[in-house]
């Protein structure tokens, strides 16, 4: 597509200034990264542009204006989420027609592995972007049911007893990523044993 105003074109340039998706790859394969990084470096980069330049985008219209948002100073860079929630379906069908869910058990045990064998966290499911995430906190909540407003898309999340929850700091690079909406959420990698769940645990799945 063509990245500098937004059109349907998947390749092609409509002028010669234009920046389309063979440029990017381009600067990518310049740089060793792939195109999400490049992606994730020009957000960095608007994050530190001069307020001279912010307020001659603001006076244009431009969208990119609400990227100079990250203040090193005053922000501690931590996000806390839930890494995965227990006893609740798939929002969506798998590929095989299913909809899974996690017992509170499985899921307890699941986070303890993960904090003593891994810790790493990558970015979009992309080999070699571990780093840009530090995890600090890792545990199961077993408090009341939590109702809190993400400062992220300002949306009402509910967070229950059994649910795996994940903390920790990032850094400007991930940082300028979640302060975009790039990075929103979680979403664990890993193989799991399915088996069929009795009437009386389906009962209690939330659907």
């Amino acid at each position: 597509m063509c990245w500098s105003c937004g059109c349907n074109e998947l390749t092609e340039k409509h002028s010669p200034a234009a920046i389309a998706t063979p440029d990017m790859q381009a600067a990518a394969d310049d740089a060793g990264v792939d195109v999400a990084h490049v992606v994730g470096n020009i957000v960095v980069a608007l994050s530190r542009v001069s307020p001279d330049v912010v307020k001659h985008a603001r006076a244009h219209g431009s969208p990119y204006a609400a990227c100079r948002v990250v203040k090193t100073a005053a922000e501690r860079r931590f996000t806390l989420g839930v890494a995965y929630p227990a006893m609740k379906a798939d929002v969506r069908r798998a590929a095989d027609g299913h909809r899974d869910f996690v017992s509170p058990e499985v899921l307890e045990q699941t986070a303890w592995d993960w904090l003593v064998k891994y810790r790493d966290v990558n970015l979009f499911h992309k080999e070699g972007t571990v780093g840009h995430f530090t995890p600090t906190e890792s545990y199961i909540w077993r408090g009341p049911t939590w109702t809190v407003e993400s400062p992220v898309d300002g949306k009402p999340y509910v967070v229950r007893k059994g649910d795996w929850m994940l903390g920790g700091v990032w850094d400007e690079f991930g940082w300028a990523l979640v302060k975009n909406g790039l990075v929103n959420g979680w979403s664990p990698e890993g193989g799991a044993k399915r088996s069929t769940p009795s009437a009386e645990r389906l009962a209690q799945v939330e659907v």
